[in-house]
């Protein structure tokens, strides 16, 4: 008698750690942060940029959602995006206010194992498509010469402006990270993450306005990640 209790108690523990596991909800939105150590030498070898600080140059906010599309696979959208902005010291120029955006937009699928009812292990790979984009806030009576100053300092001559506008560049890349999720409730997540990105990224691919021009340098391939997010269970 005592063994057929101990076996319906280890049956209801299994049967209750495998509906745990099933009510996971399918569609889940995250955000958190990210640390990484890229080398800017475009901006950081040029007094007319903000100083760099940890805010600007390492850390990155997060934003993704995800769609579990089998027992064990996830796949999504997720993007990790470093800001920096401040005034631009151009000598004898209108020191217009500087916009600096570097965005690692991924696609990931995500595979994972339950290590126990509450402990996820995940392993995620991801193409990356990279965009940077560096804006100017400027009089519309100095923003030609406020952009000449700006691309005179990565070698580019004056350009035709129509409008004002904002340069970009576009590249790509890959990503691979090993998490652990740990689980508050069934729809409400905490995950840890680490791994590394490689980039493509090129300054002599920049574009402003359909013109080609050089932007600045980054050093932004084989990176280490580091990352931390709330994951909220939609249904």
């Amino acid at each position: 008698m005592k063994h057929q209790i101990k076996s319906y108690i280890l049956f209801a523990g299994i049967f209750l750690a495998s509906a745990s596991v099933m009510a996971q909800p399918k569609l889940a939105i995250e955000i958190g942060a990210g640390l990484y150590e890229p080398v800017l030498s475009g901006f950081d070898d040029n007094n007319q940029f903000p100083v760099a600080k940890f805010w600007n140059r390492n850390l990155l906010t997060n934003y993704g959602i995800y769609y579990q599309f089998f027992y064990n696979a996830r796949i999504g959208y997720s993007s990790y995006t470093s800001w920096a902005g401040g005034e631009l010291n151009n000598e004898g120029g209108s020191r217009p206010i500087f916009f600096r955006s570097i965005s690692y937009r991924m696609f990931p699928i995500e595979t994972y194992f339950r290590y126990k009812p509450k402990i996820e292990f995940n392993f995620t790979l991801t193409p990356i498509w990279g965009r940077s984009k560096i804006q100017l806030n400027t009089r519309l009576n100095d923003s030609g010469d406020d952009w000449d100053i700006l691309l005179g300092i990565y070698g580019n001559n004056s350009v035709d402006l129509a409008t004002m506008g904002s340069m970009k560049s576009d590249w790509l890349g890959y990503s691979g990270q090993l998490g652990i999720r740990y689980y508050i409730k069934p729809y409400l997540g905490l995950d840890f993450k680490f791994g590394f990105m490689n980039n493509y990224y090129s300054e002599k691919k920049w574009r402003l306005q359909g013109n080609k021009i050089l932007g600045p340098v980054y050093e932004i391939s084989k990176l280490p990640i580091f990352a931390f997010k709330i994951v909220y269970g939609l249904k």
